[in-house]
């Protein structure tokens, strides 16, 4: 409590003893001293603690980790596509009865060949090419099979030429076959190829590679 208003309460309760040694009106005014003397401290009081510092338990804590909001941040984007390989053309299979290659029946295995890739002809100029396949697969090698064009320059065959032509033997597996072509060069300079399969009695295109489905080919620079 303030001292200032401790020293001013002092006469007061000093006057309200002198006014109850008189008679019976000296009573209610004492009464009415004391009265306002319990109020004056009562308001000294309610002032003291208005003026008071605020205590710890008033005092704002500092901001925690957890409820101080984090700064946003930035979503990486991707720009464009990867680039993708370029497809190699795809074997059509035939629609004959076979309805398509099961691996390891048809299968074959080049051995040999004339007339290598960027063999330089001229213009009209005829050449003999020549293939030697091994039967690598579980299936016998019929008469009825044959040598088929697939696409790009055919040379001046007829596209399809039966294994008679070769041979007049059934190819067992494990045996081999040598086919002899006769081509003819293009009549403009430049670089040529042809794609070249086999195919069995069943209708079934196959070639090389370990599920039978490569190609073969012719590949020759013309020039003047």
């Amino acid at each position: 409590m303030n001292k200032k208003r401790i020293l001013t309460l002092l006469p007061l309760v000093l006057a309200a003893v002198l006014l109850a040694a008189c008679g019976p009106s000296a009573e209610e005014n004492s009464a009415a001293v004391l009265t306002q003397a319990a109020q004056i401290f009562s308001d000294s009081l309610t002032q003291t603690a208005a003026v008071a510092p605020p205590t710890a338990t008033e005092t704002p804590l500092p901001p925690t980790a957890t409820n101080t909001p984090l700064p946003p941040t930035a979503t990486p984007t991707i720009t464009g596509t990867p680039p993708t390989s370029t497809p190699s053309p795809t074997q059509q299979q035939s629609s004959g009865g076979g309805g398509g290659n099961k691996v390891g029946c048809v299968r074959a295995e080049l051995g040999y060949e004339t007339v290598p890739d960027g063999t330089k002809l001229e213009i009209g100029q005829t050449f003999n090419k020549i293939w030697t396949f091994k039967n690598v697969g579980t299936c016998t090698w019929t008469q009825e099979f044959s040598l088929v064009w697939q696409q790009g320059e055919a040379f001046g065959t007829k596209g399809t030429i039966p294994f008679t032509d070769f041979t007049d033997v059934d190819i067992l597996p494990g045996e081999h076959l040598t086919v002899e072509v006769k081509m003819v060069a293009p009549g403009d300079q430049g670089d040529y190829k042809g794609y070249w399969l086999l195919r069995s009695d069943a209708g079934i295109l196959f070639g090389l590679g370990p599920d039978g489905r490569a190609w073969f080919w012719v590949d020759v620079h013309v020039q003047d």
